[in-house]
């Protein structure tokens, strides 16, 4: 084996295992995710019923902030599955919300901190398929889950139980002013590598379609929060007075004609200006009787304009100049170029040269000045 053919063989090599350690090192991971998010599609999310009811055209929604926040309205529903977190305090503002008029569809397999369900604990968990039987549902109706939960609800004055297996209640609502708490032991029948077993589907969907402005799927005590804005720190009444404090500043601004911003130079003084400038160079020249000079300077600006646009060197010639005229101008304006060339020429061989010639040469190569400039 040639050297050569070594050196192809190394480098293809070493081409194909940097790709593959690149492969391995910049493979993107799935995001770990919490359990229960209603955006992610793991096997332990509930994207699946979230979708569902977006399909179905319900008002459906996160609600990424905490409980005191929730909207001041009526018929609205939240959808909590399964949080952490929540105190006391939480659970007194919530039953606030559900108390004007509003529902919460509470997930919870360890609901301890809610008094108002009061709790059996079994002596072990069965974790396996059984019975379910809907109290809104013929007796003759035959439904089945798997419930993990150790707790049952127990049958206490004011609540109404929904869902029962074998060992007691596992889904109750009791009524808080003019709503309602739903507790269902069963967070689990939402994810979605369970909601189509058995009849889970068929146990927990009636509850989600109720009449509902908006249903809010809980996601702050997941972990996912969204901080409100600068402005939802200050209480309204407050908001509106700077409000109109601010528009009072800018009419006061307005009256007094201040003006906030750069000074600019008056145009008319600038054109005054200019026009001046020019008539005493165009003086000084005329005295001095310098029409060759600025004729020159006129020739230069325009040698200057042909090399810009052309490529036409500096010191090249009558006939190189032509030669790149014709290639980029029209005929009409090539010829008239060469009219100012010959000018030029006869101006610098004569043996005087007017202020009358001058003016009448300038005004012909004012039209090429024009021409190649609008280029």
């Amino acid at each position: 084996m040639t050297r050569e053919n070594k050196q192809r063989i190394a480098l293809a090599v070493s081409v194909v295992a940097f790709v593959l350690i690149g492969l391995v090192l910049t493979k993107p991971d799935m995001p770990d995710l919490p359990p229960y998010l209603s955006s992610s599609a793991d096997r332990d999310g509930v994207k699946g019923l979230y979708t569902l009811l977006k399909e179905r055209d319900a008002p459906v929604k996160e609600w990424k902030r905490a409980w005191n926040g929730l909207p001041a309205a009526e018929h609205h529903t939240l959808v909590s599955i399964q949080p952490y977190g929540i105190g006391p305090e939480e659970i007194e503002e919530i039953e606030r919300w559900v108390g004007r008029g509003n529902h919460l569809l509470l997930f919870d397999s360890a609901p301890e901190q809610w008094e108002r369900f009061p709790l059996t604990e079994l002596d072990r968990s069965l974790h396996s398929v059984v019975p379910i039987m809907d109290a809104n549902r013929p007796s003759g109706h035959r439904l089945s889950g798997e419930v993990a939960s150790i707790y049952r609800l127990e049958e206490a004055d004011g609540m109404e139980p929904l869902l029962l297996d074998e060992s007691g209640v596992i889904a109750g609502r009791i009524p808080i002013g003019e709503g309602s708490v739903t507790l269902f032991l069963v967070p689990e029948w939402t994810r979605n590598d369970s909601i189509l077993k058995y009849s889970h589907f068929e146990l927990i969907w009636p509850y989600l379609l109720a009449d509902s402005d908006a249903i809010w799927f809980d996601e702050y005590y997941h972990g996912i929060r969204e901080q409100p804005g600068l402005l939802a720190v200050y209480p309204n009444w407050l908001l509106a007075v700077l409000l109109q404090l601010a528009i009072g500043a800018l009419l006061w601004l307005w009256l007094k004609a201040v003006r906030f911003g750069p000074a600019y130079t008056p145009r008319a003084w600038t054109v005054r200006r200019g026009d001046e400038t020019l008539i005493a160079a165009a003086g000084w020249y005329e005295r001095r009787k310098l029409a060759r000079e600025a004729l020159r300077h006129q020739a230069n600006y325009v040698r200057s304009l042909l090399g810009r646009r052309f490529g036409v060197r500096a010191d090249a010639n009558d006939n190189q100049v032509m030669a790149a005229a014709r290639l980029h101008m029209n005929k009409e304006d090539a010829d008239r170029l060469e009219q100012v060339l010959q000018s030029w020429q006869n101006a610098e061989q004569g043996a005087s040269y007017t202020v009358k010639q001058f003016v009448k040469d300038s005004r012909r190569a004012d039209h090429i000045i024009e021409t190649l400039e609008r280029e």
